[in-house]
């Protein structure tokens, strides 16, 4: 199970913990004086005031708009990392998505077209990133089967492919068939999105040169143990995470802190230094950062190393019970069963 789904579920012990880690941040928002208080607090109401300058294009007709917002969502990750170090397209989810595919193309109808099609869009993308000056609709562009294709990685390829998506490619003879073929509202609203936040790209590369600690689409050492879990970015000592929401709410804004401050515990060993947390919002556009200090209402460095350990102790028995259920324990020492969370 995923870590957003074991915080969707009420009964997740991996939720009971994370939300117990920062009480006051779980009341804020909601109903009364006290989630008043906590809105004005974490600063939820100037988020909730915020306007949307960058709304989904309104070319895209009503049943679309989910699948739109998801694809631009992912696209747009992608797009950011382009403009940030070392990316490459081989080493990256979307890349894992295509292998999976070609590891297995008969659970899908036209499963080898499909993957030899999105193999050459991924090449194609490639050249691009390689020009000296590409066109910012250019880079767009790319960023879409590479959306594409980590949805084949998250979902698997029957979920991801049996539906508008694997019909739009089986029907492409080649890449460019199929490249050139995204709608262009799709298009102009990732490359809309991505505009404006070039200043802070830019600020994220110079501290990057500068030796600051920079990790794009990073894991922790408890990932293994909630399938997997991976993040945006971190730039220094702050996590980010890319939403491309256009509806600001209190839960959804408590929801999603709850998610980044899941991720600051998921990393056991401190690698990443984990010290701040930030909701960059494109359509807004708009940056909000809370230190942890803040979410957890105390002093981090002083909380984090016992959190952490308990939060260890949690994930190795989830761990435990999973390898059980699969027959596959014996005698897990302590070193074995943190091996399984990495």
């Amino acid at each position: 199970m995923s870590l957003t789904r074991h915080l969707k579920e009420l009964s997740s012990p991996v939720r009971q913990f994370v939300y117990a880690s920062a009480v006051e941040l779980a009341a804020a928002g909601t109903r009364g004086a006290a989630g008043a208080a906590g809105a004005a607090r974490f600063d939820f109401d100037n988020l909730t005031s915020l306007e949307t300058q960058i709304p989904i294009p309104a070319e895209v007709k009503p049943a679309q708009r989910k699948r739109h917002a998801t694809v631009a969502g992912i696209a747009l990750d992608y797009r950011v990392r382009m403009d940030l170090p070392d990316f490459d397209i081989s080493n990256t989810t979307a890349w894992e998505g295509l292998e999976r595919l070609q590891a297995n193309p008969d659970v899908i109808h036209r499963g080898k077209h499909i993957a030899s099609v999105l193999q050459d869009a991924l090449n194609f993308g490639y050249l691009t990133l390689k020009e000296k000056d590409p066109h910012p609709l250019s880079l767009a562009r790319v960023s879409i089967p590479l959306a594409w294709c980590e949805a084949i990685y998250r979902a698997g390829p029957e979920t991801a492919l049996t539906n508008d998506l694997g019909r739009q490619i089986k029907r492409a003879k080649d890449a460019v068939e199929l490249t050139m073929g995204i709608p262009e509202e799709l298009l102009f609203d990732v490359a809309r999105m991505h505009a404006p936040l070039a200043p802070l790209l830019e600020e994220w590369n110079v501290a990057a040169s500068d030796g600051y600690d920079f990790a794009s689409n990073p894991t922790f050492l408890g990932s293994a143990a909630v399938g997997g879990a991976d993040a945006d970015l971190v730039v220094a000592d702050l996590l980010v995470e890319i939403k491309t929401r256009e509806q600001i709410t209190n839960p959804w804004i408590r929801d999603t802190l709850f998610q980044l401050l899941g991720y600051a515990l998921l990393d056991i060993d401190d690698s990443h230094d984990i010290r701040r947390v930030a909701i960059l919002l494109p359509r807004q556009p708009h940056i909000a950062i809370w230190s942890l200090d803040d979410l957890l209402g105390r002093d981090a460095d002083e909380a984090l190393p016992e959190l952490r350990e308990e939060f260890a102790s949690l994930l190795i028995e989830i761990v435990k019970n999973r390898l059980g259920e699969a027959g596959e324990v014996e005698d897990l020492d302590e070193d074995d069963r943190f091996a399984e969370l990495g």
